[in-house]
Order: structure tokens, then C-alpha cells, then sequence
């Protein structure tokens, strides 16, 4: 039996009860998901339906990540609610490439993880299925393990076994709808232009996930955890010295100016401690009629240990996101979002800041581990 997969906390309990079910049968699983945006989101769900299938001596086979033809299937159902017109497309694709798949293999049957999932309408899905089947000679294979408390059960199987549990089904179109009606962004949709590694990242959650993997292969302990933060996201900024866009690097947290004119700066000799808590001379600027805070990228080597030679190089090679933090505490405290502007020398005189930034309160996943 050909047993498509969508992500492991749907394939982990429905594998799990199918293999009770069909006792006799051989069942090898089948990763097919080009619905799956950004692909560090669907290299993440592989990633842990890998070490689902290896707990539960299932094969795993992984299909192509065809996400072209999959926006080419629902172009023009963009704007569909979920559980609408495109989740039906959707499974369509997915079903018939397992059919497909299947009918190569020389197998009889096969079936869907999406059955198990609580947010998918299981009467199309059977019947979606049984129409696929049909064209292909093969029998869909109906299973109800989200009856008589089999939802449920199937969330305490995922924390019990410390899944990755995704908090959208994967189609970029639902994401953004799904946060729009909190008033929020899409972040697993955003990544940083140097690829900086920030709290809500994509690349956070799977370094999270990779050191979980390793704690299991080396034997230990660990507690895979949630926390709430308060996630920055820098959309846009500009730094104009009458009419010249003058390269800047935006320190982390710090608030919105809407083109707000600074007065002069007057820039303050100060010994402050580095990260490595030894005293640096620094010069600090303040504008006179405003919050915003001035750096030259000397300063901000001389309080990172670090080598830039410009803010361009900066931006595209940010220092560690701890370490940024660090200098905003340094500068200005730890609940500070006063803005923190980087500029390759001190200027005195007037500038124009614009900072689209926005903050949003995030649930990020975090992993403790026994020393």
C-alpha cells in the first residue's frame, strides 16, 4: 500500500493505526507536497516525517517538489477560503501523483494522511479518492482515525513523541489569510536578506529541529519547548542626506519613523563595555529633537569584535542576531526600541530616517537539553 504523506503530525498516528488495521500489508510512505511554501518550511515537515517513517519502520519515498505546476493548478483560486475550491485541487494533484506512483510500483491500493487531518473535509477527500482510483485501477483505501476521540489522540501521540507541529497546512494563500485575520504577518514567509538567523525564522525552527534529531542520535535528554516572543521584521528603511540615500544597517527593535527629520546629531564620547564586557571608547550620536541613535561602523566593530568595512557589508553579513540584541542592551537597555542607526561615518547634521518596522507577538519553538 502506497500511503501518501503530508507532514508527520497527521502520517504519525494514521500510519501507526493503519498498521494495526492492515497488519499483513506492506505500507511505504510517499512525501508529495508542492503546496508546501517556502521550501525551508517543506525541507523542515520532510525533515521530520523522515524521522517519523524511521520510528515506525516505514519506508519513505520522497516525490519531486513541483511547486511551479502546482501554482499553475490553482492560478486564479487564490482567494479561496480553505477547505474551498483550491484545497480540492490540491488534493486532487497529490492523490493522482500517488495513484500514478502507485500503479508504477505494480501496488493495489493506496491512501492519504490527509484523512487524518481535523482541518480537511474527509467526505471530498473519499471521494476525490475514489474517482483517482478508479481511472487508475487501484483501490482508495477509506480510514476514519479521527472518530472516537482519534483527534485528540492524535495530538498526544505528536507531543509524546515531540513532532514538529506546523501551526498552517502549507499553501502560502491559506498562511496569509490565516494571519491577516489576526492583524499579523506572514514570517514564515519573509527571510532575511543576509540570512541573518532571527527568532520566527524558517531557519530557526529547523536549527531547533536538527539539534533535537542530534539529542535523539547522541542519546540526550531534552525538552522541546514553546516560547512567546516579540518578533522585529525590518520592511523597509531609508537614511537621506538632503537628496542622497546613504547606506545604513537598522539595528533589531528599532521602532517606526515615518521620514521624520532629525535636527543635528551631537555625538558623545562614552566607554561602554563590548559583548566580551571589556571598556571600548566610543563615540554614541543623539539627535537633539528626536529618540534615534547614531553609530558609525567603527563603533559597532570596536563593541562586536567584529571586521566591517561598510554597512552594505554588514547588511549582507549581519552579525549574530544574540549579538545585535546585545548591542541594543549595550546602547540603550534591554526594553528599549529606540532606533539604533548604523552609518559608515558620524554625520552631524540633519537626516531624513524612515523605518517600516513591525513588531508582532510570535509562539517560536525552543529546545533544552540535559548537561
Amino acid at each position: 500500500m502506497l500511503v501518501h504523506i503530508c507532514c508527520s503530525v497527521d502520517s504519525h498516528y494514521f500510519l501507526s493505526e493503519l498498521q494495526k488495521l492492515y497488519p499483513q500489508s506492506k505500507m511505504i510512505g510517499y512525501f508529495y507536497n508542492p503546496n508546501i511554501h517556502p521550501k525551508e518550511e517543506y525541507d523542515l515537515r520532510l525533515l521530520d516525517v523522515k524521522r517519523s517513517c524511521k520510528m515506525l519502520g516505514i519506508e519513505l519515498m520522497e516525490g519531486e517538489y513541483e511547486s511551479t505546476i502546482w501554482f499553475s493548478r490553482v492560478k486564479g483560486l487564490e482567494c479561496e477560503p480553505e477547505k474551498g475550491e483550491r484545497c480540492v485541487k490540491c488534493f486532487d494533484m497529490r492523490l493522482e501523483k500517488t495513484a500514478q506512483i502507485a500503479q508504477k510500483m505494480s501496488l493495489d491500493s493506496f491512501t492519504s494522511t490527509l484523512l487524518s487531518s481535523p482541518l480537511k473535509e474527509q467526505k471530498i477527500l473519499f471521494a476525490e479518492g475514489d474517482e483517482i482510483a478508479l481511472a487508475y485501477g487501484l483501490d482508495f483505501i477509506k480510514v476514519d482515525v479521527r472518530s472516537n476521540g482519534g483527534t485528540q489522540a492524535q495530538s498526544e501521540l505528536a507531543n509524546r513523541d515531540r513532532l514538529y507541529k506546523q501551526t498552517y497546512c502549507g499553501c502560502q494563500f491559506a498562511l496569509s489569510k490565516q494571519r491577516e485575520s489576526h492583524k499579523q504577518l506572514p514570517l514564515e514567509l519573509m527571510s532575511n536578506i543576509g540570512k541573518q538567523i532571527v527568532p520566527g525564522s524558517n531557519e530557526e525552527r529547523k536549527l531547533v529541529f536538527e539539534k533535537r534529531d542530534k539529542c535523539e542520535q547522541e542519546g540526550k535528554e531534552y525538552a522541546l519547548y514553546k516560547r512567546s516572543k516579540i518578533i522585529w521584521r525590518n520592511l523597509r528603511s531609508l537614511c537621506i542626506d538632503d537628496n542622497e540615500v546613504l547606506d545604513s544597517y537598522i539595528i533589531t527593535h528599532s521602532r517606526n519613523k515615518k521620514m521624520i527629520k532629525t535636527s543635528t546629531i551631537t555625538y558623545i564620547r562614552q566607554t561602554i563595555n563590548d559583548i566580551t564586557y571589556k571598556p571600548k571608547h566610543i563615540q554614541v550620536g543623539y539627535a537633539k529633537r528626536d529618540d534615534s541613535v547614531f553609530l558609525s561602523i567603527d563603533d559597532v566593530n570596536a563593541l562586536l569584535n567584529t571586521r566591517y568595512q561598510s554597512t552594505r557589508e554588514m547588511l549582507y553579513n549581519p552579525p549574530m542576531y544574540d549579538d545585535e540584541m546585545m548591542l541594543r542592551v549595550l546602547l540603550c537597555g534591554m526594553d528599549s526600541i529606540n532606533p539604533i542607526i548604523v552609518l559608515d561615518r558620524h554625520i552631524k547634521h540633519s537626516l531624513k530616517i524612515l523605518i517600516n518596522a513591525h513588531f508582532q507577538e510570535h509562539s517560536t519553538f525552543a529546545i533544552a537539553v540535559y548537561n
